[in-house]
């Protein structure tokens, strides 16, 4: 069998997956022969070749997905190939999953979320190399915008699901919601991923009701969006925008088009980010314009019935756009109505999954835009309170307005104050797992650098940011290592 095809350790994952379908070497090999001929490949697998796997060969592809896709009929669930104790060797040119496609159908968006949330757990280094491209956001707005829901969300097929069961989920993501901002995603991301993935192959081979079929779609979006984040927290964007492209296929399919909404704000978010980072003038107003658009494309399929504190959410992100495109009136514009808003917002009845823009996350948002359009008091007094008013376990957004106020008060001149809240944000940035505190500190020391030699104390924090900064970055290299 080659060099795939050496011997290990016996494989107990494959013999434990054949006693759970109740089929037999001979049943395997037909049904593997079988799939291959589905696809218009020959593979002479037979009852000898199935013995050979169990006692730990590796097999050559496509042999490995042959026998995942067999199981995962068998047993009604998505089985990956890792799950069959299989080495996952994907061909670049089959990894078809990559999540920027809107599918037609609701079966099929789900099932571009399994495959892409499996590639996540099996491959550390999956879609690595790739890179953000605001444009790719293009379609799935356009779809949002057009596509009508799915006809029928019920499904009859394996273990029946219940309200309950959905409800659990719902509860799991807002705790492992709670644990990103409190310790940051490289801790928990691996979480969601697994709960997203186990949660997705639920859809495909469930039995549930029209009622339960919706809000297990719900709670599923949930998981993707938290997924999406957290691979933005770890500078995944490239990930991070196929998760929040299907999460908006998979809202809208099941006809949810507040959460649609949502899911658009926060693709705008992500486009202001890269924005902020970009090379070129042309790259930073081309992330602008696409981050406006977006957020305007969430009011459009919120179609008039966004509750006041979405409306918020969706004009605090378009001001975002507007600042860093460095339009003030529109930016103000953008700001006024937001805050009219959420004057009207009545927090028992929102959604749930509203519950975490809360007034401390707006004043933040708000206080960025005018501080990028030249209000400068109004935006620090603004982020001040947000870092008043955040919750305790809101450790990485804490980082984020630490590092604000620095630099507002590095424009200011007041070193001794702006190396306090540096060495604040050094400080909780130790506390966090996150690819963005990081990049913040970044950005406050490219301010402090040129300052060091006028002031002892914003020397000092120049050399905590760069201890910091090494000490992560020497952990960075040596996970890349073990891989």
């Amino acid at each position: 069998m080659g060099r795939d095809g050496q011997q290990g350790d016996s494989n107990v994952a494959l013999r434990a997956l054949l006693d759970e379908a109740d089929m037999s070497n001979a049943a395997l090999a037909r049904a593997v022969v079988t799939a291959g001929a589905e696809e218009g490949v020959h593979v002479g697998t037979n009852t000898t070749s199935v013995k050979r796997m169990l006692d730990g060969a590796q097999p050559r592809w496509p042999l490995p997905r042959l026998v995942a896709k067999v199981l995962s009929r068998q047993l009604r669930r998505e089985i990956s190939v890792t799950e069959c104790g299989f080495a996952d060797r994907t061909p670049a040119a089959d990894d078809r999953y990559d999540g920027l496609q809107c599918s037609g159908t609701l079966a099929g968006t789900v099932r571009t979320v399994v495959e892409l949330s499996g590639r996540d757990m099996e491959r550390r280094k999956f879609l690595l190399g790739s890179a953000f491209t605001a444009a790719a956001f293009s379609e799935p707005a356009l779809f949002a915008l057009t596509v009508p829901p799915a006809d029928s969300t019920a499904r009859v097929a394996g273990q029946r699901i219940g309200m309950p069961d959905v409800e659990i989920i719902t509860e799991n993501i807002a705790h492992l919601r709670r644990l990103d901002h409190r310790y940051g995603s490289g801790r928990v991301r691996e979480q969601v991923v697994q709960l997203l993935h186990r949660e997705a192959s639920t859809v495909m081979h469930g039995t549930y009701s029209e009622k339960t079929g919706k809000a297990l779609l719900g709670a599923v979006a949930q998981a993707s969006w938290l997924a999406g984040s957290m691979a933005a927290d770890i500078g995944r964007h490239s990930l991070a925008q196929r998760y929040y492209i299907q999460t908006l296929n998979m809202a809208m399919s099941a006809g949810d088009r507040l959460y649609a909404a949502n899911v658009l704000s926060h693709m705008s978010r992500l486009t202001v980010q890269i924005g902020h980072g970009a090379i070129t003038e042309h790259d930073r107003l081309r992330h602008a314009r696409q981050a406006i658009a977006l957020a305007r494309a969430g009011h459009g399929v919120a179609n008039g019935k966004a509750t006041p504190v979405l409306s918020t959410l969706l004009h605090a992100v378009e001001a975002r756009g507007h600042a860093l495109l460095g339009d003030a009136n529109e930016t103000r514009a953008a700001v006024r109505e937001a805050e009219q808003h959420y004057e009207r917002a009545q927090p028992a009845d929102e959604p749930g999954w509203l519950g975490f823009y809360t007034e401390a996350e707006l004043a933040a948002d708000l206080g960025r835009c005018l501080r990028d359009v030249g209000e400068p008091e109004r935006a620090t007094q603004l982020i001040s309170h947000a870092m008043d008013a955040y919750e305790p376990w809101r450790v990485r957004s804490r980082c984020f307005v630490q590092t604000d106020l620095a630099i507002a008060h590095l424009v200011g001149q007041d070193y001794e104050h702006a190396a306090a809240l540096g060495r604040d944000a050094v400080r909780t940035a130790a506390e966090v797992s996150s690819t963005r505190t990081l990049d913040r500190l970044r950005t406050l020391q490219r301010r402090v650098r040129p300052l060091r030699d006028s002031s002892l104390c914003l020397g000092e924090l120049d050399e905590r940011i760069t201890n910091v900064l090494s000490r992560n970055r020497a952990r960075r290299d040596e996970d890349l290592t073990a891989e």
